[in-house]
């Protein structure tokens, strides 16, 4: 039996005396092992954890959540279980995994076939690069372009509206020297595939610029069947890796490559990726971030918030909020309730009067930024990055997350951060809630983190009206 112990509270940013207290509960984890575990009073958690943060490129700090002595004493042995399972888990076959080690090794070895592809569509010139998705499709594209500061560069499309379609032609600008990207692992998702239709018909089938990425077996996509007939340009989403988790699949690397990203910093992007998998893949609690978050956000759940929501400070975020909303909902469906990702300081002005209402008792924060040199140029920033992390760590648990910039490094470890956060914080409330409850659930034949079977609903009900 561990001892209880007594939490040391500590303030980080302002001035406070915060007092806590916490009830013991008894659990029995899946090796018999007894231990204690604390839990913060609800509404309220006063405390913060102290940040231990060995990452490379990424600061992370909490507030007003326990200290991390007590967060690893609660969940350090069952986040070891979380670890050694995804370890376990991402080595055996179909498991939709292979986004873990095995794609960005492998794109490594592709890069210069890569940059061939994004090359090949430049032949009349570098024009917009217009990119037909939806979902994980054109999701991670917008992140990876928006965080590397080439959002000026695309054109997005993913509504079917003639008006929309004809308004994607025109935002191409000098069709000539544009391309067009179109993005599906089966060819048949609607959507992008009543879009590609429509632009074709408009541009004509001889255009020279497409570029069809999609599965590689022709048998499985009616996309790649059609590029072969057609003569399009071809590349892959590869298998096992769902589109939320396709940051490094070829879809966004073509179109870095087109954009301008050089390709020794895309070499720099995929070695950083690979070597952050293997720290996140770390069952050590202390070394191993992503964990560490992922218990920040059970025991907010845990402790009776329901309702998560990311910030961020910075324009360069805005294709990241569009695509950590995905990655959560599609990931944690009903555990809780993922609020969409905004961003500062805009939500300030369109959420704080509900986030900071003192009734609000049910809501946890990640605020996201971007480290500066603390000039006088940054006053501004700094102070509204300061003041609203002061107000909501009054009423919230809340963590920061800090980048040091937006090289490949820093953009690799943060994208692996948010992909290994996902998993491990399903994993762990899922855990919990089974040790809680005693429950002995079996574990899922694959993790429900990478399936979504749901979407099947609302496209069975659209296939039923198409088919009359």
């Amino acid at each position: 039996m561990i001892t209880k112990i007594t939490p040391q509270i500590t303030t980080y940013l302002y001035n406070q005396k915060p007092h806590i207290a916490f009830k013991s509960t008894k659990i029995t984890t899946a090796e018999n092992r007894h231990t204690d575990i604390y839990t913060p009073a609800v509404p309220t958690l006063i405390a913060y954890m102290n940040a231990v943060n060995p990452a490379e490129h990424i600061e992370i700090k909490y507030f007003n959540t326990p200290s991390m002595a007590i967060m690893q004493q609660k969940y350090e042995q069952i986040a070891e279980q979380a670890a050694k399972e995804l370890q376990k888990r991402e080595l055996e076959p179909n498991q939709e995994l292979s986004w873990i080690e095995e794609l960005a090794q492998n794109q490594l070895k592709r890069i210069d076939e890569i940059y061939s592809l994004a090359d090949s569509l430049k032949q009349n010139g570098e024009g917009k690069l217009g990119i037909i998705g939806i979902g994980g499709s054109k999701h991670t594209i917008e992140n990876m372009l928006s965080l590397f500061g080439f959002s000026d560069k695309a054109v997005f499309l993913s509504s079917v509206t003639p008006e929309d379609e004809d308004g994607f032609i025109k935002r191409l600008g000098n069709k000539n020297t544009a391309a067009i990207m179109v993005a599906s692992k089966s060819g048949t998702t609607l959507e992008p595939s009543s879009e590609f239709d429509y632009i074709r018909e408009a541009l004509g089938n001889d255009f020279k610029n497409y570029i069809c990425v999609t599965d590689k077996d022709e048998n499985k996509s009616k996309l790649r069947k059609l590029a072969h007939e057609k003569g399009y340009k071809c590349a892959i989403i590869h298998d096992g890796c769902g589109g939320r988790f396709g940051a490094f699949d070829d879809h966004t690397l073509i179109a870095l490559a087109y954009c301008g990203m050089p390709k020794a910093e895309m070499k720099r992007l995929l070695e950083t990726s690979v070597k952050m998998q293997k720290k996140f893949l770390t069952p050590d609690f202390k070394s191993n971030t992503a964990l560490q978050r992922a218990a920040f956000n059970t025991e907010c759940v845990l402790s009776g918030k329901q309702n998560q929501y990311d910030y961020y400070f910075g324009d360069r975020f805005e294709g990241t909020t569009l695509w950590n909303t995905q990655l959560k909902k599609e990931s944690h469906k009903s555990l809780y309730k993922v609020g969409g990702d905004l961003m500062g300081p805009a939500f300030l002005h369109n959420s704080a009067e509900s986030d900071l209402d003192e009734a609000n008792t049910t809501s946890f924060y990640t605020f996201n930024a971007v480290k500066n040199t603390g000039t006088l140029q940054y006053k501004a920033y700094n102070a509204l990055l300061n003041g609203s992390l002061k107000a909501y760590a009054q009423f919230h648990p809340v963590s920061l997350i800090v980048l040091k910039d937006f090289s490949p490094e820093t953009v690799a470890e943060f994208i692996e951060l948010k992909h290994f956060e996902t998993i491990y914080t399903g994993m762990l409330l899922r855990k919990m809630k089974n040790v809680l409850s005693k429950n002995k659930a079996e574990s899922p034949d694959i993790l429900p983190e990478v399936l979504q079977p749901h979407v099947n609903i609302y496209k069975n009900e659209v296939n039923k009206i198409l088919a009359d």
